[in-house]
């Protein structure tokens, strides 16, 4: 708690310094809006975000200036979030997976191969489910305003490709959540706790065979290097959402309001379309590396999806709600085709 109050503190202070830097002798009559996410400038998602901002800048004629702090200047997610619930800065990136901790409801979009695609993935988003898991950040007096996908989660490893069930036996892995170690023991697979920042050297060091995670991971972290096989489970879809602090949001005047909910949602949509983009990229760039990459065909992903749920979706109820769980299921049926 100590730790996590002085990390708090310094982030604080952080922002107060690069407000202060930022300004350049700036009216005083701008309204700022400081984001922060722990994306990278170059990453997808912090594109959308320069867009959203040129967006808000350009209609209000320069009355609100939106600064924003990747690669985390202003901490980490967890010390993000909580400075948008205090007031500190007025929007950030949350990665779902990382708050369902905390916000039980979102735990219901862990559950495994729940989306056939991209376009599937996307219509529930904009779905009154999806709307459900934006809405279940008010517990922490924030609001969600958007999903900007990070991609679905793909399966890399050193051994063989992934065709079929009995392809995953014997593999070992990074574990990262109780949800997660659950799904992949029951495919019959070994988690084994690695450190995130070792993943790379423990692949190479064969202490792992491979990992699991989106493309734009395995591009980042040049995984690639290290794995001869990227097998397409698309098992999972992760996804940042931005949230706001829902007290500054309120103050706005209605005009305002709409305008930025505008500008998130054509960012959003610009989101989308670079990311399948940026994943076609990623895919010819790992091929033109030297690694195999193949397509898990929908039977085998059926058959994966029987075996996990057993597993996974009582963990889920618990952390979620039977209720909760119910909406999110019921509109990704809803909004399959």
């Amino acid at each position: 708690m100590k730790r996590r109050c002085f990390a708090l503190i310094l982030a604080t202070l952080m922002v107060v310094m690069l407000a202060g830097c930022g300004d350049n002798g700036a009216d005083d009559d701008r309204i700022n809006i400081k984001i922060g996410t722990v994306t990278s400038e170059n990453a997808p998602v912090s594109q959308a975000l320069m867009r959203m901002k040129e967006e808000i800048e350009e209609k209000t004629n320069g009355r609100f200036y939106v600064q924003l702090y990747f690669g985390g200047q202003l901490g980490g997610e967890q010390e993000m979030l909580e400075l948008t619930r205090v007031g500190d800065i007025e929007m950030t990136t949350s990665q779902h997976l990382n708050v369902s901790g905390t916000i039980g409801e979102l735990a219901a979009l862990e559950s495994y191969f729940m989306f056939d695609d991209y376009d599937h993935a996307f219509r529930f988003m904009d779905s009154p489910g999806g709307q459900a898991m934006l809405d279940a950040y008010q517990q922490m007096d924030l609001q969600g305003m958007g999903f900007f996908p990070t991609g679905f989660r793909q399966f890399t490893n050193n051994k063989r490709p992934i065709e079929t069930v009995e392809d995953l036996q014997g593999l070992k892995i990074r574990g990262y959540s109780p949800v997660q170690i659950a799904a992949w023991e029951a495919l019959g697979l070994n988690l084994t706790a690695v450190n995130w920042n070792e993943l790379f050297t423990s692949m190479q060091q064969s202490l792992v065979d491979g990992q699991e995670s989106a493309l734009s991971s395995i591009y980042e972290q040049k995984f690639y290097e290290v794995q001869d096989y990227i097998s397409l489970t698309s098992h999972l879809i992760s996804s940042d959402i931005l949230v706001c602090n829902q007290a500054w949001f309120d103050s706005l005047s209605p005009e305002d309001q709409e305008l930025i909910t505008e500008a998130v949602e054509n960012a959003v949509q610009y989101h989308r379309e670079t990311l399948v983009e940026q994943e076609e990229a990623y895919v010819q760039s790992f091929e033109e590396y030297g690694c195999q990459v193949n397509e898990v065909s929908q039977e085998t992903r059926d058959e994966m999806k029987k075996i996990v749920d057993e597993v996974v979706n009582p963990t889920i109820v618990e952390m979620a709600g039977q209720e909760t769980f119910d909406l999110v299921q019921e509109w990704a049926e809803k909004t399959r085709e």
